[in-house]
């Protein structure tokens, strides 16, 4: 079925429906990240400050804090929710009991993951230390309590069985009196082993909103991850968001 069907007018009132599940097999992404130290090359809007090195297999995802209070039953995070996709790129998520400076790891394997957010937390009311997630030896998430309990990366990978429609990107860059570049990049394993460039955006101390009155195609397993650099010397930060609406095939 068209899209125009899913979308409409592009309204307030049509996101609405959407966001309430009203709108048949339609779903809507949002995701945002930020980097304080972006350097002169492309990396990752994420607080890692890293491109990712993503698993070829699914496999268990280990989980660890640097601080001990992050542990079941202390003052710091007690769960952690991780959302991603299994190794046929289906969505799943599962709920980790952390274990302080010991790695725990997961039950499902994951072939990507997107997101982690503290569940449930003792006296402090969040996260007390850094939280990473990695899997097959490299960090695909990190948490930072600075943050507030959720990570922060612009990076997802379309689910099986369904087709993305990118409307809307934005990029940030705060007052470092350096001048800025963010691109959007895709890149699907079927058919490329690199990312390639879709959208670019330069920003100097101001924020920059891309609408898609055409929304941009995206077939499922592909990644897409917004991504900085600086244009001057040294480290800028950068904050991104792209907005996706999912269709299912």
């Amino acid at each position: 079925m068209a899209i125009s069907h899913y979308l409409g007018d592009g309204t307030i009132g049509e996101g609405i429906h959407i966001a309430r599940g009203a709108v048949s097999q339609t779903s809507h992404i949002n995701k945002f990240g930020f980097n304080n130290t972006v350097g002169t090359d492309f990396e990752i809007l994420g607080v890692g400050s890293a491109n990712f090195v993503y698993p070829t297999t699914a496999a268990v995802a280990s989980v660890v804090s640097d601080d001990a209070n992050d542990d079941d039953g202390d003052t710091g995070a007690r769960t952690l929710s991780i959302q991603g996709l299994d190794g046929n790129y289906n969505e799943i998520t599962e709920t980790v009991t952390l274990n302080g400076t010991s790695a725990v790891t997961t039950t499902a394997t994951f072939l990507r993951i997107f997101r982690a957010r503290v569940e449930t937390a003792g006296t402090s009311a969040g996260a007390e230390g850094i939280i990473t997630v990695s899997v097959g030896g490299n960090e695909i998430a990190r948490l930072d309590p600075v943050y507030d309990n959720q990570t922060l990366q612009a990076a997802y990978t379309v689910p099986a069985g369904k087709t993305a429609y990118l409307i809307r990107m934005q990029a940030t860059s705060t007052k470092d009196n350096k001048s800025a570049m963010v691109g959007l990049f895709t890149r699907n394993p079927n058919t490329n082993s690199v990312f390639t460039v879709k959208q670019l955006i330069e920003v100097y101390r101001n924020s920059v909103v891309v609408d898609f009155p055409v929304p941009l195609e995206i077939p499922e397993k592909t990644d897409i991850e917004l991504r900085g650099k600086n244009l001057d010397s040294g480290n800028v930060s950068i904050g991104g968001t792209f907005d996706l609406i999912l269709m299912d095939d």
